[in-house]
Parts: structure tokens; sequence; C-alpha cells
């Protein structure tokens, strides 16, 4: 017997897909004790797991550390019972959400990522760059995340050619790494990006990272997706040659014996850099003003300009669905690209306004 509370009604069958382990925001089923099932939205939180029924009349279930919890399956859909439709319907309206009027340009909206998201024009984003709150490594003033609302709504709003880059990295639990890096990537393969190109965002050692019996960890993933063929490439090359030359002339003997004369492209003093990018973190490394550093896990400004260079051009529209500190829309003013922002925690909404008001 299961015990549920997400709008599902005797008569009704759930499709369950059996596995152990699930996202936040998954529903799933879980037993406890060993002994009670129940189907909730699953929730990963510091030191707990919070199963929180659909039903507001219902608390939630706290799983602390310690206590028997397993997760038997994710659920897929429901299959609703067929009931007998009354003669007269009360009249009622669909409520759907409100479109904007018009793209809220240069601006950072507080509130919840996919209902901002939903609220915008398909193919209205020419670049996403972004770093979700993911597992356990920060605490974004206790906020949590729906990745596969954020995922589905990246796709649609964003313009065919468009990118989302994703940069995030993964937690160590008891020596056993999340993993979390690549259900995203495969998530967003599986609503339709193009995996682009997978790039390492790599930074000093420092602190207690990881697992202390692995090499010391020091990268995390930036995931470069595209709706298709990115239509805006502006590679950046600042790797020095080994050596630089002028083209030249050559032949080539061929399969028949004869020669083809051949010209040579050269190489200048600079070509494209690799797909691992280096930056300094922390103060006076990661942002260049103080402001910033009011936020908890801020990633450098650098990083965010190479990304707006290399995936966009003047003018275009830019979007960070977690704006935290505002290092997304400050690089993008700088770099004349416009922007859009939406952030939950209020705190974090002051804190990139505040940053965007010093410009």
């Amino acid at each position: 017997k299961i015990n549920g509370t997400i709008n599902i009604n005797n008569g009704d069958i759930v499709l369950i897909k059996e596995q152990k382990t699930a996202e936040n925001g998954q529903k799933v089923v879980a037993l406890i004790d060993n002994q009670e099932a129940t189907l909730k939205r699953y929730y990963r939180e510091r030191g707990h797991i919070r199963l929180q029924p659909a039903n507001k009349d219902y608390a939630p279930i706290i799983i602390k550390n310690g206590r028997d919890f397993a997760i038997q399956g994710i659920a897929l859909s429901v299959i609703q019972e067929e009931k007998p439709v009354a003669t007269a319907l009360p009249e009622h309206k669909r409520t759907e959400i409100e479109r904007f009027a018009k793209l809220p340009l240069n601006q950072i909206i507080c509130g919840d990522a996919v209902r901002i998201m939903q609220q915008m024009p398909e193919d209205s984003i020419d670049l996403t760059v972004t770093s979700p709150p993911y597992d356990e490594l920060r605490n974004y003033n206790g906020y949590i995340f729906d990745f596969e609302g954020i995922a589905k709504n990246l796709f649609r709003i964003t313009k065919k050619g468009g990118v989302v880059v994703w940069v995030v990295g993964d937690q160590t639990i008891k020596g056993d790494e999340t993993g979390t890096s690549f259900r995203h990537a495969l998530y967003f393969k599986q609503v339709g990006f193009n995996l682009f190109d997978t790039m390492i965002y790599l930074k000093p050692p420092r602190g207690a990272v990881g697992n202390n019996n692995t090499y010391w960890q020091t990268f995390e993933y930036m995931f470069v997706f595209s709706k298709g063929k990115p239509k805006t490439i502006n590679l950046i090359k600042d790797r020095e040659n080994k050596d630089e030359r002028k083209g030249d002339t050559g032949t080539k003997r061929m399969y028949d014996g004869t020669l083809l004369k051949l010209n040579r492209a050269g190489y200048a003093k600079y070509g494209r850099r690799t797909n691992v990018w280096e930056y300094l973190i922390g103060k006076g490394h990661s942002a260049s003003d103080k402001i910033a550093y009011e936020h908890p896990a801020i990633f450098p400004e650098k990083l965010a300009q190479d990304h707006i260079l290399s995936w966009s051009k003047k003018g275009d529209i830019v979007f960070d669905p977690f704006m935290g500190s505002g290092t997304t829309a400050k690089m993008a003013i700088l770099n004349n690209r416009k922007y859009i922002g939406s952030e939950l925690s209020r705190e974090y909404c002051e804190i990139a306004k505040k940053r965007i008001e010093c410009l």
C-alpha cells in the first residue's frame, strides 16, 4: 500500500520507474522505516530529506540522518480513473500563465525562474550563462530548484542557434560523487539540446573539497548546449603557438604517383584556446567590486565575460535564471549586450541590483 498526496485519487493508476536515486523535486515512492511506503515530492536539504505532499493541509515528512529510508522508484505519470460527467457543469475560466507584453530587458526579476520563463515568448533568448545551486555545496538561503522545469523552459525560450552555458559540479557523499553534472547534461540532450562542448572550469585548489582520499578536486564542468548549430561562434584566440609562420606552397604525392600542388595555411602568433579555462578565485580575483562578495558563491566575472564574447554578439539578449550576485548581468552590460535575470532570493536580488547600479 502506498500513501500519497500528489494529486492522486482512489482508482488512479501510477506508473513507476524503479530506481534508487532521485533529483530534487521529483515524485518518488519512498520506503520509510522499512514498513511505510509513500508517494511524495523529494527534496534533499542540508542535514535531512523532506518529503513534500501536494496537499497544503498535510505536513511534510522530515527524514533525519540515521532513519531508515530508501527510494523505491520515480513516478512517471498518473492515469486517472474515468468518472461520469455531470449533465450540468459549472462554467469556469481556465487559468493560464500571462505572458510578458514585451521582454523585460535589462531587468532582474525576483521570483521563481520556471514561472518567469513560462511568461517569456518562445525563441527569445540568444545566450544563457548560469550556475545552478547544485547538490549541497553551498547554502543559497535554503532555496532549491526544479531542474527539469528549468531545462525544458530554457529549450523553449532559446532561439534557434542559441546557446546555454551550464556551470555545475558534484558533491562527494561518503566517498561517492553524486554525478549530478552528468544527469543534468543527459537531460538537456533529452529535451532537445545538442551538447556542443564539454568544457572545464579550472581553479586553484583551496579548502576541503570532495574526498580527501582522492586527488584534490579543482574543477567544475561548463557544459555548452546549443539549440541546433550555434549561430554565433567567436573563439577566443589567446593561446600562444609554438612558432609563427606565413602560408606557403608545397606538394603531396598522390596514389597514382603524381604530385598535387598545395597552398598551406600558416600559423598566427596566437591560436584558439583549449576548452579548459583557468581562473583565479576569491577576493580580488572573482569580482572587481566588493558588493559581489556578499553572496556565498560567485563565479568569476572573467568566466562570464569569456562565454558572452564566445557565443553572442553585441545587442544580443543574455539570460541568467539564477542571477545570484548579478555577475552575468554586469558582464553583459560591460560588453554591450542586453540582459534578463531571475532570482528567487530577495536578498540576492538586492545584491545584484546594487552591483548594476554602480556601473
